[in-house]
């Protein structure tokens, strides 16, 4: 087994080379992330999180420029991979008093290939539009539409749901990030406004098993982990909005 000090150190080595000649020699001079100082190298996200990094642009000046051939970009897809949540980590909410009727929970239209596009693809704008006039039809006006905040990497979420809601005249709630599903979940059990009604959210396909699993979904009810590659899936869960019983969970695929 190698000495993870050495191979730390040997990271750290590399790291600094590559940020000196980015600095140089990059039109984005200046803007290089720095590497913990603290980051163990035999920990896995640590070895994602720089292999993901030094893709970026101006990081590659530096690698070309050091003789070392710049990895594929796959900054986009590996920030996904590291924000997965399983829903066997979650446990669904105590909801005694009720909450909404039905809740339909879908990931976001498609997405670029170039990872650092915030927004949809040409197909996803396709589907956003499409979805403006499926998800009335198939499961009723809903009475809130909810998506993630924008982000530094992403605002497709609120782009997949914006033509719903402008068809319906309804406008998009986008407060809660990514990471706080959880506040989420709880927001829309505990407050009272979300009882007795149909509830769209529109969320990142890393979180979406954790989220099914706190609304009461059962597991098998949900793909966990959600396919990286799938778009057209949508969880609708039915529930007796006057009690806490356990949801019914369709799985439904979007015919287009």
């Amino acid at each position: 087994m190698k000495n993870p000090l050495k191979i730390s150190r040997g990271y750290k080595a590399r790291w600094l080379l590559a940020s000196i000649a980015s600095f140089i020699l990059s039109p984005t001079a200046g803007e290089a992330f720095a590497l913990p100082l603290d980051a163990r190298a035999d920990d896995p996200r640590a070895q994602t999180a720089f292999a993901a990094i030094v893709t970026r642009p101006y990081l590659k000046t530096g690698l070309l420029t050091l003789g070392m051939p710049p990895p594929a970009d796959s900054f986009g897809c590996e920030f996904c991979r590291l924000s997965r949540e399983s829903g066997a980590d979650f446990t669904a909410i105590d909801h005694p008093n009720g909450g909404p009727s039905r809740i339909i929970l879908m990931r976001h239209a498609d997405k670029p290939e170039d990872p650092e596009n915030e927004d949809l693809s040409e197909a996803g704008m396709a589907r956003a539009e499409h979805l403006a006039t499926y998800i009335p039809q198939t499961f009723g006006k809903p009475d809130y539409i909810i998506a993630t905040a924008h982000s530094k990497h992403s605002n497709r979420p609120t782009e997949t749901v914006k033509p719903l809601a402008a068809a319906l005249g309804m406008k998009v709630q986008h407060d809660i990030g990514d990471d706080d599903f959880e506040e989420l979940v709880n927001e829309i059990f505990s407050n009272p406004a979300y009882h007795g009604t149909t509830v769209v959210v529109c969320w990142h396909h890393g979180k979406l098993p954790a989220i099914a699993a706190m609304l009461g979904a059962p597991a098998g009810s949900y793909p966990d982990p959600w396919p990286e590659d799938a778009y057209n899936i949508i969880l609708d869960l039915r529930y007796d909005p006057n009690s806490g019983s356990t949801p019914t969970v369709t799985r439904v695929l979007e015919p287009f």
